[in-house]
């Protein structure tokens, strides 16, 4: 009788497994990343709706090439199409928000009510920016991301991805209250 063999499984981390082919590998991804997915739309965008609307946008333009892409880095290739829907939906909206005197902000501690605080002045100084670096942010600080993995995602260069990261963090720092 002849032993048959299972071919042995490459070991990959479950973030970045790709699956093989076909629409039902697609959902599959999809279904295994969501969550992350979402989480960095929402960091990317700022608010759930356009968060919502830019992961809707970014797998509607991923889908039909996604025989192509599963071979690659998907998941990198799904995060620079979140970045690209937002872009889109932000120059189409083409709007400006008003921000809040950000003077009135106590200085950090350790209390709940303090992090909650800052936390949320954080997300108010990040709405300022524009997406690119607003994304080069939540890849690089939030993500932990490298500045090559921040430019493989961006699609863009590691010295334009530290000069996006260096042009956010100087924009946040002129918002910044006047610390004593």
């Amino acid at each position: 009788m002849i032993a048959l063999k299972e071919a042995p499984v490459p070991q990959t981390s479950a973030d970045h497994r790709a699956p093989t082919r076909g629409p039902s590998d697609f959902a599959s991804f999809v279904r295994a990343r969501w969550s992350s997915l979402n989480r960095f739309a929402y960091a990317t965008t700022g608010n759930a709706e356009d968060a919502a609307d830019a992961l809707q946008d970014a797998l509607a333009s991923v889908y039909p090439h996604w025989a192509r892409i599963v071979d690659g880095n998907p998941d990198a290739y799904l995060r620079r199409a979140i970045v690209n829907a937002h872009i889109t939906n932000y120059r189409r909206a083409s709007r400006t928000q008003a921000h809040d005197d950000l003077d009135q902000w106590a200085r950090p501690g350790t209390d709940p009510l303090t992090r909650l605080t800052d936390a949320d002045l954080a997300g108010r100084l990040c709405d300022g920016l524009p997406p690119r670096q607003r994304a080069a942010i939540v890849l690089r600080y939030l993500e932990d991301h490298t500045y090559a993995e921040v430019a493989d995602i961006l699609d863009t260069t590691q010295v334009n991805a530290r000069a996006l990261v260096h042009h956010a963090l100087t924009a946040l720092r002129a918002q910044l209250p006047e610390r004593n």
